[in-house]
């Protein structure tokens, strides 16, 4: 907490001898500089997992896609069911022709 206050009192320091436009200027580019809180992070260790799962064992990576705690927006959801379902239904055509039954 103190490393908060220092950082404000800093500030104040470097902010003293500017214009006001130019604390303007400098407030605008923190600002345009934060991250942005909605941007959707494709590589999280939990959607890594679940990708390798969808190629491996599609219906748990289903469940991982579809459960609550899930952090996939809903496009990313309905494109992952359908990688996970394009990846059964090839892989139940392949047992079907193996078999000579299709």
């Amino acid at each position: 907490m103190a490393t908060k206050v220092e950082k404000r009192e800093d500030k104040r320091k470097r902010m003293d001898g500017l214009s006001d436009r130019q604390k303007h200027i400098i407030e605008l580019r923190e600002q345009i500089n934060k991250p942005d809180p909605h941007q959707v992070k494709t590589f999280t260790k939990y959607k890594i997992i679940t990708y390798i799962f969808n190629v491996l064992f599609p219906p748990y990576a289903l469940y991982r896609i579809w459960c609550t705690k899930s952090e996939f927006t809903h496009i990313e959801k309905l494109a992952q069911s359908f990688v996970a379902s394009a990846i059964l239904i090839i892989f139940i055509l392949l047992q079907l022709e193996r078999l000579n039954i299709f």
